[in-house]
């Protein structure tokens, strides 16, 4: 990678990284995960955050002023998202201090993918309701039609 663009785009990443608590959590949390991928909806963003879609668009802006990748508005039935121009992991990780050097973004998760992880990039762990609405969707019912007991 061309180092005049690590250069410039660390410097703002860190500076980005220090001064907005949203964007200190979504480095954080990148850093943490397992998985890069091409880019994040917005929706991710405020369920991974707990903020609101307005401080996610935000934050999106924020993060393409600083050379991280490029919000696109959702339009015609596509959603809002961020496109990382970098690895999410390794920027997550240069902002942090981690690491000095931005990385390509290697084996990518699909958006499927991405929306079926939990806020650590793992699964996440079925529900009740969740089981409810799985099992009334693939049988053609309501969930309210779907009653689950436990015996312990």
């Amino acid at each position: 990678m061309n180092d005049k663009i690590q250069t410039a785009t660390v410097g703002p990443v860190r500076a980005l990284y220090d001064r907005n608590p949203d964007a200190k959590r979504l480095f954080d949390w990148t850093a943490s995960l397992k998985r890069d991928a091409t880019e994040t909806s917005i929706d991710r963003i405020v369920q991974v955050l707990g903020i609101s879609r307005k401080a996610a668009i935000s934050l999106a802006r924020q993060l393409e002023e600083v050379g991280c990748g490029e919000f696109i508005a959702g339009r015609r039935g596509h959603p809002s998202r961020f496109v990382w121009a970098y690895s999410r992991v390794s920027l997550g990780q240069v902002a942090a201090g981690v690491a000095d050097g931005i990385e390509e973004v290697s084996d990518p998760i699909s958006e499927k993918e991405e929306k079926a992880l939990g806020p650590e990039g793992n699964a996440q762990p079925l529900t009740i309701s969740g089981a409810k609405v799985s099992l009334a969707k693939s049988l053609g019912l309501t969930p309210d039609k779907i009653e689950i007991q436990i015996r312990a």
